[in-house]
């Protein structure tokens, strides 16, 4: 069902923020920033604190190099709701409205141990997104203001 609901998301806009705990540093590093998605294949994740950076992707056209554009690619099946069922990539595990996605393949495995996503009841939009890194690091993003079409 909510594959099916997330399929017909034509676009979305949110604002984000980004707090990433890194085992040796004293105070979380936070970032904030907007999410643009277009289907079928066009996203756009820009920093705008404390810093300015932007990535985008628009199918197989790309300004990132290879491992961010694999997140890129993540980020974009999450929105589609590809993310969200068993698959080669991941294993899922649904509570609720909370997704554990475990990595499967190796290239995934490298770079998180888990992913916990955790989707806004009544908009079936991702409310927040929790990446266990591999090397034990933790990314937390906060989703806020989404719209979609």
């Amino acid at each position: 069902m909510l594959a099916l609901i997330i399929a017909i998301i034509v676009s979305l806009e949110a604002d984000f923020v980004q707090t990433k705990e890194v085992a040796m540093m004293a105070a979380p590093q936070v970032a904030e920033g907007h999410l643009s998605y277009h289907a079928p294949e066009s996203i756009r994740w820009a920093y705008t604190k404390p810093s300015s950076l932007v990535w985008e992707m628009n199918g197989k056209n790309t300004n990132v190099n290879p491992q961010i554009q694999g997140l890129l690619r993540m980020i974009m099946a999450s929105v589609k709701g590809e993310n969200l069922q068993d698959s080669p990539d991941f294993g899922v595990q649904q509570e609720g409205n909370v997704y554990t996605l475990t990595p499967r393949k190796r290239d995934y495995k490298r770079l998180f141990r888990k992913i916990i996503i955790t989707m806004e009841p009544k908009k079936e939009t991702a409310k927040r997104v929790q990446l266990f890194e591999a090397n034990g690091n933790t990314t937390l993003i906060e989703f806020r203001n989404v719209t979609t079409q």
